[in-house]
């Protein structure tokens, strides 16, 4: 199942793969013909780590079955990044096999950027005119810092919580939903990076959600076998 992971820079892209397949380890990487190119053992030592081409895959040992592809954060990339997104999906939606296809879109961001909730060219990716139909889902991640932002000490941490919600709903979720091609679905995340956490359970929110947006009984099938995080999702559909 191949899954494109857009969004911007620094946005917590690598965390939520990493929880999404329950691993640490590093990932395998493959150019666009599907040859190895890096594999844990030999990759270099930076942080790009030849991922961010977005016509390279990439995975994970610990489930095999996911296939990602990645984007630079569009920050960095600027119309061209776009441009070149937009290309890969069309060129992928026009896969005759099945398997090369762009199945789900994940469009990470970050929910305490309330000052610049959305940039252009996220909002130029939900309202540019498309041929292809692959669901997109969004994603908030860092929503406890959200929470922060918006603290108030004069009330519990129930109110500031429901402040901080009220705030996701008016500064994203709104606007998103207002573009010619919304996100099919929205789902938030918050300090996944603490192993201590409840992270899967966030992680088996997404599933659900990514599930409930594919429209095609094949792939949404497929895509409930190959995750791994949800036995509610695969007693749902009666994997």
């Amino acid at each position: 199942f191949r899954i494109l992971v857009i969004g911007r820079a620094n946005a917590g892209k690598t965390t939520l793969l990493n929880r999404v397949c329950n691993t640490t380890e590093e990932p395998s990487i493959y150019d666009e013909d599907k040859n190895l190119v890096s594999c844990p053992l030999i990759l270099e030592p930076t942080s790009e780590r030849g991922i961010h081409d977005v016509r390279r895959s990439f995975v994970f040992k610990s489930n095999p079955g996911f296939i990602f592809h990645d984007s630079p954060g569009f920050e960095a990339g600027g119309e061209e990044e776009l441009k070149a997104v937009m290309t890969f999906i069309q060129k992928s939606s026009k896969a005759k096999n099945v398997d090369d296809q762009i199945h789900v879109i994940w469009c990470v961001s970050m929910a305490f950027y309330v000052a610049r909730p959305l940039l252009p060219l996220e909002e130029k990716f939900f309202n540019e005119d498309r041929s292809w139909n692959v669901p997109v889902v969004a994603i908030f991640m860092k929503f406890d810092d959200l929470i922060k932002q918006v603290y108030n000490r004069g009330q519990d941490k129930t109110e500031n919580t429901k402040k901080a919600l009220d705030t996701l709903e008016k500064k994203f979720k709104e606007p998103l939903s207002r573009y010619k091609f919304p996100p099919r679905a929205y789902v938030r995340f918050m300090a996944i990076h603490k192993d201590n956490g409840n992270h899967q359970e966030q992680v088996g929110n997404l599933i659900k959600r990514t599930a409930a947006s594919i429209d095609n009984l094949a792939l949404k099938m497929l895509f409930v076998t190959v995750q791994q995080n949800n036995l509610e999702v695969c007693i749902e559909h009666a994997v």
